[in-house]
């Protein structure tokens, strides 16, 4: 007799004997038994689930000598020819290879109204029913409906959206599920025991998976390991013989990723590639073993519904408590990236360990949240009794309720700037209403002392090459910078130092936006303790400097110990008066700058406030 594979041989040949699918065995069962028959049923799911095998079943229990049953005899003529797929009453079509008009009115349309030979029913079932063509499903319609009252039609299919809502509603509906991985380790287990086959649990476990929910995928590769191995496996044969990648070996690479041990990931992907991995297969099953670290993390501790073996989940909830949700989330997006690029990339491996090394540079990163919480915390720190520093002047006084603030920020780190006058968008993530200078990394987050101008006569005006700024950028903190003094519009009014110490302080603050903004002015004075700038015609220049109310009237506080005002005109004429929402809005403005939880936070993130809204 010739050798008859492990899923022909092992083939279902009674509810009983079904796996993962109890309730649909569950439902067909009680039909049988109560004779409660349906004259059509649609089964669909994934490969390998048990859909062709639950036909011929049912054909069993239909035809069975003993009667209609959930138990069919599996002795008599008819379950024996019905198990052999060659009885004249169940009749089998394959509708990938029948899919025109033609074919079913000629097996279908043109026997359905003979009787059937023997048995008690004839059973049409029809496999990968969405393979039919638009007219063959037209044609099969009214017969669908109503057929005869022998005639009973069981359909499978693979993909269910593609079979017409007029096929659909005329069928009771069964989807059959995707196997759990502890199922088909069982199933395997007394299949081996069945065989005398010497394999190792963990080895059984990794067939299990190889299968991805197919009892039939999982039992092949069963046949393609023993052929492989002999009647002894162990799990380096079946990792050899499928191209697996243990669950050992993916929990390797998670653990070198959260511990940011690059040289242990080089040397993983030099073994991955040596046993001749494909390696976009490799970066699929990472995903994957992410997917159950995130469920794992989320609180989910079932192997049925993770998709792995129950011992695994053990060492995935080790593995999940060291990363967080968002780690996890970060580490598969930028996998997900890595695995396209290696299928156009020449060099496959190269872009597989460039793409593990930035996995671990993401484990490094902290969200916003995380770090507003953070600065929320250091504020209050230094509100309470001997670690309070109070507000730019010193104040202790508690810090009054602020609006809510909705911000923006960027997380570039602080840049090294070319010098008044820059391109804007250098600048574009820099707060406007902060009232401190960017501190270098690592220092204390607190507040900035005002800058201290010794001796300075306002009296008098200078000349401003006889005197270097007063003022650092980037990582040139510490240095006087002489090559990027600010300069004023050509058509600017000279007033003195006071115009010079603000332009001066407004680069000191990295106000880049404003720096351009005047530089785009026709003209700008200062008299009067107001900063008269004027500009060709309104436009985002002209607002941004009329925004910058704020940051003026501080500046000058600190400077002149008066606060500077703000006077912009268009074309020579004084811009007409805000209205009441915008006096409001600006109160709110300034009414959020004085928490200092907000300035901090502007302050670390380099962020900016871009619409204030009032608690509820």
């Amino acid at each position: 007799m010739s050798y008859q594979v492990i899923a022909r041989k092992y083939r279902p040949q009674s509810f009983n004997d079904l796996t993962g699918q109890e309730h649909i065995t569950r439902t067909l069962s009680h039909a049988l038994d109560n004779k409660r028959l349906h004259h059509a049923y649609l089964f669909s799911g994934v490969r390998g689930t048990g859909k062709t095998t639950t036909a011929r079943i049912l054909a069993k229990g239909l035809n069975c000598h003993e009667g209609v049953t959930s138990r069919p005899c599996l002795q008599c003529p008819s379950c024996t020819e019905i198990a052999a797929g060659n009885s004249m009453d169940v009749l089998e079509i394959d509708a990938a290879s029948n899919t025109g008009v033609d074919n079913v009115r000629e097996v279908i349309i043109n026997n359905i109204s003979m009787a059937p030979a023997r048995d008690r029913y004839k059973v049409f079932v029809i496999d990968e029913v969405h393979m039919l063509s638009g007219s063959a499903f037209n044609a099969l319609l009214k017969t669908l409906e109503e057929p005869p009252s022998h005639v009973i039609f069981v359909m499978a299919t693979t993909e269910l959206h593609k079979v017409p809502d007029t096929i659909l509603s005329r069928c009771q509906q069964f989807e059959f599920r995707q196997i759990p991985t502890e199922k088909i380790f069982q199933r395997l287990r007394e299949i081996a025991g069945s065989e005398n086959i010497s394999i190792k649990d963990s080895a059984l476990r990794e067939i299990a998976r190889a299968g991805a929910g197919s009892l039939r995928d999982a039992q092949s590769a069963f046949d393609q390991v023993i052929a492989f191995s002999g009647e002894e496996i162990t799990e380096e044969d079946v990792t050899a013989s499928l191209g697996l990648v243990s669950a050992a070996t993916l929990g390797s690479f998670a653990e070198a990723i959260i511990e940011k041990d690059t040289s242990t990931i080089v040397n993983l992907v030099e073994d991955v590639t040596s046993r001749g991995y494909d390696l976009r297969n490799f970066a699929r099953e990472l995903m994957a073993y992410l997917r159950h670290l995130l469920l794992v993390k989320s609180g989910i501790k079932s192997g049925e519904v993770i998709g792995v073996a129950d011992v695994e989940v053990e060492r995935l909830d080790q593995l999940a408590s060291r990363y967080s949700e968002e780690d996890i989330v970060r580490c598969f997006h930028l996998l997900a990236d890595t695995e396209k690029q290696i299928k156009d990339s020449p060099h496959p491996r190269f872009q597989l360990e460039m793409g593990l090394v930035k996995l671990t540079h993401a484990i490094k990163l902290r969200s916003l949240d995380e770090l507003i919480n953070r600065l929320t915390r250091l504020a209050d720190l230094e509100k309470k009794p001997g670690g309070e520093s109070g507000g730019p002047s010193g104040s202790t006084s508690s810090t009054p309720r602020s609006p809510g603030v909705s911000s923006q920020s960027s997380t570039r780190p602080p840049s090294q700037t070319s010098g008044y006058g820059s391109a804007a968008s250098s600048y574009r993530s820099e707060p406007e209403s902060s009232l401190a200078a960017q501190q270098p990394r690592g220092a204390k987050a607190s507040l900035p002392e005002p800058p201290d101008f010794p001796d300075m006569d306002l009296s008098e005006p200078v000349d401003p090459s006889d005197s270097e700024p007063m003022f650092s950028t980037g990582s040139n903190a510490g240095r006087r910078q002489t090559a990027n003094k600010p300069t004023l519009p050509q058509t600017a009014v000279a007033s003195g130092r006071e115009l010079d110490a603000i332009m001066k302080e407004l680069h000191r603050l990295n106000r880049g936006l404003v720096l351009t903004s005047i530089e785009d002015a026709q003209q700008v004075e200062f008299r009067d303790n107001t900063l008269i700038v004027t500009f060709a015609a309104e436009n985002l220049f002209a607002k941004r400097v009329r925004d910058s109310g704020t940051l003026f009237k501080d500046i000058g506080q600190r400077l002149l110990n008066v606060p500077v005002r703000i006077d912009v005109r268009i074309s020579g004429q004084i811009e007409e008066r805000i209205d009441e929402a915008d006096v409001k809005l600006r109160q709110m403005n300034e009414q959020a700058l004085q928490s200092q939880a907000v300035r901090l936070i502007l302050e670390q993130t380099r962020g900016e406030i871009l619409s204030v809204k009032e608690k509820e």
